[in-house]
């Protein structure tokens, strides 16, 4: 199977997601030979990937080496320095990873404009295995890697980040791999009625061990998984697509409509029906599908506590993002959940036929 790095610069690791959504950033002291490139690629990653989640923080060295506190001192400050602060107050936890290192120099290690930012959330294990009582878990090539000097750690071509039409396709014109998962839910409507369903994230290892399985095509596999897992693997492939399933231009129009007061709801969905003309058939068959999912589960509300107005805070994101984050956005973002929520609502409205029919918009009933 063909191989490439798992990182894009020496010392920078994503380690996948915690609780469905917090990435995991992992800084190995050792590996890094171009600080500047690291701290770069670290803002890149904070501007474009889950930009209004919160996320983790590692440092450390491959396990061989010791961990000294001027090396983590100086890693710091050079971040300080380069890092905005907008970016650095969504870190949950920073973890160092240090048999040698005492909790008071590592408190002390940080720099004072972060002082306050860092109360309760600086953490010191003595080793790796540890990150478990953090709920972090690794894959088997990330924890071999991370416990021996190697240069060269790679892992299997990634699943999640291609464009929904690089996915092998089903009969249904919808991705093999969410057509798995779409089924698994019609089998299992007792998860859909679970509280937090789609809140709650599963195991790291055991969704690794699932995607190997999609990977090869194996799909029959998915009842041996825990329906958390499923619902990991669900999100993170709609959320990670290069390209969203809308295109990012329907990002930037809706989010200008925060701006006309008197819009219709009629013109919000004409608006859809415009955007659905011109997309691929299987971005507007799997929107219809999942859209007919997401439905179902807001039916089961009173038991789930996850009506359309929470599902949409959850996938809006998945299907409609701007090409370059703009964390002040917030407001934009949640002109374009409110959107989604009618979308949802109305799917059956605009996609009956996948033609735009200005003429008759106003003769179909739609939901508010």
């Amino acid at each position: 199977m063909k191989q490439e790095k798992c990182y894009v610069v020496p010392g920078l690791l994503k380690a996948g997601l915690l609780n469905g959504n917090q990435p995991i950033y992992i800084l190995i002291l050792n590996q890094i030979k171009d600080m500047k490139e690291v701290y770069l690629q670290m803002n890149q990653y904070l501007q474009t990937f889950n930009a209004f989640s919160p996320y983790t923080c590692v440092i450390c060295n491959q396990q061989t080496l010791q961990l000294e506190i001027n090396q983590v001192k100086q890693m710091l400050n050079t971040f300080y320095k380069n890092i905005p602060l907008q970016q650095f107050k969504r870190i949950d936890k920073l973890i160092v990873i240090s048999d040698t290192i005492q909790f008071q120099q590592l408190v002390n290690a940080i720099p004072s404009g972060w002082s306050t930012v860092l109360i309760n959330k600086v953490h010191l294990i003595l080793r790796l295995n540890q990150l478990v009582d953090h709920n972090i878990e690794l894959t088997q090539n990330q924890i071999d890697f991370l416990s021996r000097i190697n240069n060269n750690y790679q892992e299997e071509t990634p699943f999640y980040g291609k464009d929904i039409s690089e996915y092998p396709i089903a009969n249904t014109g919808v991705p093999e791999c969410l057509e798995a998962i779409l089924q698994y839910y019609d089998r299992h409507d007792d998860y859909l009625k679970k509280q937090g369903v789609f809140r709650i994230s599963g195991s790291v290892q055991q969704e690794q061990r699932l995607i190997q399985q999609f990977q090869i095509r194996n799909y029959s596999i998915i009842d041996d998984y825990d329906p958390d897992v499923i619902s990991t693997v669900f999100k993170n492939l709609l959320c990670q697509l290069k390209k969203p399933i809308f295109p990012f231009e329907m990002y930037d129009i809706l989010k200008e409509t925060q701006k006309l007061v008197n819009i219709s709801k009629e013109k919000l969905l004409e608006m859809f029906q415009v955007f659905f003309a011109y997309m691929p058939e299987v971005n507007r068959k799997t929107t219809k599908r999942i859209a007919g999912l997401l439905s179902h589960v807001a039916a089961y509300e009173s038991e789930n506590l996850m009506g359309l107005n929470n599902l949409s805070i959850v996938f809006a994101p998945c299907f409609l993002r701007p090409e370059q984050i703009d964390l002040s956005d917030l407001e934009g973002a949640k002109v374009v959940v409110n959107h989604f929520n009618l979308l949802v609502k109305n799917v059956e409205y605009f996609l009956q036929d996948f033609k735009v029919n200005r003429n008759s918009s106003s003769q179909k009933n739609i939901i508010i």
